[in-house]
């Protein structure tokens, strides 16, 4: 899978559970009825666990957060896209240089 985050690599080794979501609320009534209100329109969501050797990455991705950019996995391009904080990481043996993070997505729809 390749991922890129406003041309910036995302090293994807998994992609996580995919959720689908919509806008979506129930009410009961007084009368003991139910009324809802739903939109159609999903919400977008991705988070992805990742693997790099190359801390610059990381801190490149980090200075991304609260910019809206274009999310490409694979062929498919997401316009309005953000970084959903907290972008986590760590580095798996200390001064080994080799870091695995997991980052989500959004998408500004509004």
């Amino acid at each position: 899978m390749i991922v890129t985050f406003d041309g910036s690599p995302v090293s994807v080794i998994r992609d996580t559970e995919i959720s689908v979501d919509s806008p979506f609320k129930e009410t009961t009534l007084l009368s003991g009825k139910t009324y809802i209100q739903a939109s159609p329109e999903q919400k977008f969501a991705r988070t992805f666990e990742c693997y790099t050797e190359d801390f610059s990455e990381i801190s490149t991705l980090l200075g991304k957060l609260g910019s809206p950019g274009t999310l490409v996995i694979d062929s498919d391009s997401y316009t309005s896209c953000y970084i959903v904080p907290p972008l986590k990481y760590k580095e798996l043996i200390m001064g080994s240089g080799k870091y695995t993070y997991t980052i989500s997505f959004g998408r500004h729809t509004a």
